[in-house]
């Protein structure tokens, strides 16, 4: 059917571990979203086989920046935990972490195939969008420009001590900032 391509936000959490939510329901810029079948379907193949995390959907085997093995579903967001390609081998890994410590924006975005979608009417944007219901999931990218409205980066606390943020408390699912009593990545209440 289609290929898919959808930009979420990324953290870093640890040395050489890196969570994002990978995707959600939201409506993104091509006035497309996934439903809740399609995002438990991207789980439940990262959970079973993984994923490879590459830089912009370059799939060469010199472009992975790490492996996924591990997946939520939380609040119709895929929570995900990526391991890191080894910093002293991989140049393209200290560079991306140097960049999330400066605090530039960069996002997720999930690579796959359509296997089924179908169209609903959305009322705030009085038109017509396609839900994609089942999808195959083949790889996640790190990616600059998210095309996802729910897409946003936040400086987890390693980042921010480093950076010299102010070192915000730390959420227990995901290791997001929680501000406002919410945490600003899965939005679990504090």
């Amino acid at each position: 059917m289609n290929d898919f391509h959808i930009i979420i936000p990324l953290q870093k959490t640890g040395e050489g571990q890196l969570t994002g939510i990978a995707s959600t329901t939201s409506v993104d810029r091509d006035d497309e979203k996934m439903s809740r079948e399609a995002l438990q379907m991207m789980v439940d193949e990262i959970k079973s086989n993984g994923v490879n995390l590459f830089g912009n959907h370059e799939h060469q085997w010199e472009n992975t920046l790490g492996f996924i093995g591990d997946a939520q579903l939380v609040d119709n967001q895929v929570l995900i935990k990526a391991t890191l390609d080894d910093a002293s081998t991989n140049p393209k890994i200290p560079m991306l972490l140097n960049k999330m410590r400066k605090g530039i924006k960069l996002g997720l975005s999930v690579g796959g195939n359509v296997l089924h979608y179908d169209w609903e009417y959305n009322r705030e944007l009085g038109k017509k969008i396609k839900v994609l219901d089942k999808v195959k999931i083949y790889e996640v990218s790190v990616v600059g420009i998210p095309s996802n409205a729910d897409s946003y980066l936040t400086v987890g606390a390693a980042i921010a001590k480093s950076a010299k943020l102010p070192n915000l408390k730390e959420c227990g699912l995901c290791l997001g900032q929680i501000q406002n009593g919410e945490c600003s990545i899965c939005l679990m209440k504090y």
